[in-house]
């Protein structure tokens, strides 16, 4: 390895983190991927070389091509990556590009965590994510729909927030519900236990009979936080009641079925 190959501590201090290939000039095919720091990308045209007797597939295309005459090919393909972390998501995500072109690598690993997050046909991506069916609760309560103002960022005072109001709910039903699901997308992202009902003050809402509720996080239903509801709403319906508890839902049928 000439002295010039070497990358200058200045350089490094540039590129940070880096991701990188080694290539054979021989048909110019890809066969190792790799993340790195400072003078890493040396590193394995170095290793080889003190390791002739290697069986392992990079070091031993390493030493073919060197017995060739010719050098490999050293290439980043993204520097300034700042810490190790996200440079291990792009290292993985190359690799797992490779995958799925069909172009085999001389890496022994896939990549960090390729097994949970990398490359996956659509049908399995959605089974691994998908939720689990929310079991029965044998309490009275509704489920509002609270989607239009759920992000996947709400913190838990949002998420009570839009649960929690404004909503067209009949008296009876306010002095028989003894608790309140938040849901959105099909999901249950908060459990309440209801304290007290307030007509709502909102100006639009003069009129309408609309209910919100003061409440607390109800521990005992955090078991279903996270877990789907899609046989529950459809169309327009923003709230459903269940004042003789909920039968549970249906698992899901079908990978693009969405509420």
């Amino acid at each position: 390895m000439a002295d010039d190959l070497r990358i200058p501590g200045e350089v490094a201090a540039v590129l940070r983190y880096y991701v990188y290939a080694l290539r054979d000039p021989r048909d110019g095919r890809v066969f190792y991927i790799g993340k790195g720091i400072g003078d890493r990308i040396n590193a394995h045209t170095r290793e080889a070389g003190k390791d002739p007797a290697s069986e392992r597939a990079k070091l031993r295309t390493i030493l073919d091509i060197e017995a060739t005459g010719q050098p490999v090919e050293l290439l980043f393909l993204r520097t300034g990556i700042d810490d190790e972390a996200t440079a291990f998501i792009v290292e993985q995500a190359v690799i797992d590009a490779f995958h799925a072109d069909g172009q085999p690598l001389t890496n022994l690993v896939r990549g960090h965590d390729s097994g949970a997050l990398g490359l996956a046909a659509l049908p399995e991506v959605i089974a691994r994510h998908r939720a689990d069916p929310c079991p029965p609760i044998n309490q009275p309560l509704i489920m509002v729909k609270i989607q239009k103002g759920w992000r996947p960022d709400s913190n838990p005072q949002q998420i009570y927030d839009q649960t929690r109001g404004h909503w067209k709910i009949a008296g009876w039903v306010r002095d028989r519900a003894h608790y309140c699901l938040g849901v959105a997308h099909g999901i249950v992202r908060g459990a309440y236990r209801i304290d007290t009902w307030f007509p709502s003050q909102m100006p639009t809402d003069q009129g309408q009979n609309r209910w919100g509720f003061t409440g607390h996080p109800a521990s005992e239903l955090d078991h279903v936080i996270g877990t789907q509801v899609r046989d529950v709403f459809g169309g327009r319906v923003m709230y459903r009641r269940y004042l003789d508890g909920y039968p549970g839902a249906q698992p899901d049928q079908s990978p693009n079925e969405h509420a």
